[in-house]
This record gives C-alpha cells, sequence and structure tokens, in this order.
C-alpha cells in the first residue's frame, strides 16, 4: 500500500469511525435523561480510540455508557438546576428598575463563563481520572481555570461547531464526535501536567 493509500485509508477509516460513534451518541441521548451518560460514553471512545487506535466502537461505547450513567445522570439533574437557577435569577434582575441590574448582570456572566469552562473539561474528567461527581465538578473547573490557554480553544471549538451545525444542518451526523475528540486531545494536554493522586 502506498503512502497515499496509506493516508486515503486512514482518512476513510477516521470518518467512518466518527460517523458511528456520532450515530450511537445520538441515538442513546434521545431519552434526554440518558445525554450525560451517552456523552461521557463517547469520551470514552475517544479517549480509548486516541490510546490504542483500533477499537470496537459500539462494545467500548456501551461499556463506558454502563460504567458512567449513575454518575452522568446525577451530572445531569445538577447541570439542569443549575442552568434553571441561572434563568430564574436572569429574569428577576431583569426586573429590577436600578443600574444595580447591570452590576448583577456582569457577576451572572462571569459564573456563567466559569459554569460553561467546568462543562467543557467535566467529561473528559470523567473519563480519565476514576473520581465522584463532586471531585469530577471540582477537578473540572480547576483544570478550566489553571489552563485558561486551552480552555479558549475548547471554546472556539465549541463555537465553530455551533456555527457549523447552524449553517450545515447536514454535519451534525459528524459534527458531535469530531468535536468530541478534538475537545478530548486538547483537555488530554491539561491531563499530561497532573496525576490522578493530586485530583
Amino acid at each position: 500500500m502506498g503512502i497515499n493509500d496509506s493516508k486515503l485509508y486512514r482518512a476513510m477509516d477516521f470518518i467512518m469511525n466518527t460517523f458511528l460513534l456520532n450515530l450511537i451518541w445520538v441515538l442513546t441521548c434521545i431519552p434526554i435523561i440518558t445525554i450525560f451518560p451517552a456523552t461521557a460514553a463517547m469520551f470514552g471512545v475517544v479517549r480509548e480510540w486516541k490510546r490504542e487506535g483500533d477499537i470496537r466502537i459500539f462494545a467500548s461505547f456501551f461499556r463506558y455508557f454502563k460504567e458512567n450513567i449513575k454518575q452522568g445522570i446525577v451530572l445531569q439533574l445538577i447541570w439542569l438546576f443549575i442552568a434553571f437557577l441561572f434563568i430564574i435569577n436572569f429574569n428577576f434582575t431583569n426586573q429590577i428598575p436600578s443600574n444595580v441590574k447591570y452590576l448583577l448582570f456582569m457577576l451572572y456572566f462571569l459564573v456563567l463563563l466559569l459554569f460553561i469552562f467546568t462543562s467543557m473539561y467535566l467529561f473528559p474528567v470523567m473519563v480519565q481520572f476514576k473520581v465522584t461527581w463532586m471531585q469530577a465538578i471540582r477537578n473540572a473547573l480547576i483544570l478550566s481555570i489553571s489552563n485558561l490557554q486551552y480552555t479558549l480553544i475548547l471554546l472556539l471549538i465549541l463555537i465553530i461547531g455551533a456555527v457549523t451545525i447552524y449553517y450545515f444542518a447536514g454535519a451534525t451526523m459528524l459534527i458531535f464526535s469530531i468535536a468530541a475528540y478534538c475537545i478530548y486531545s486538547v483537555a488530554d494536554r491539561t491531563f499530561s501536567k497532573v496525576t490522578e493522586e493530586v485530583l
């Protein structure tokens, strides 16, 4: 097999794997309550994929799904509750007649930013380290703040993914798994600076 054929094979293999991973993730997210466990499973597959090169997508996905279902559902409920609080507080603050509401909006924006930063690291942390859901949140927050340059790259990946879906609806067939692959690849750089004992 020539160099060009080898590159083409790897490219086709990557596209097929991302397509299958994307498809199974979408299907397992349909019950809604399983979005977090399914996302953790997708990141688990990506982690295994990057380390071993060749994987069995379906077998690995459902193994990680089963491992993360309890913790994933707990975190999903917590995240929904936090999002609900943001909406309630925003609506309440918006009704304040004085200029104090603008200061509160700035505070909410900073908290929301930390929430987004933590969310981006949450799933890579879940599959990288065997920790409780509280430790996963704490570690994700610490990593996002202490590695701000990588966090901004992750944010850029999410923005590019969102814009791509907005303008090209067909991209949903690949974009979620590709974004997960890119996000984990970047987050993995921060993991090399710490150990499980530190976390």
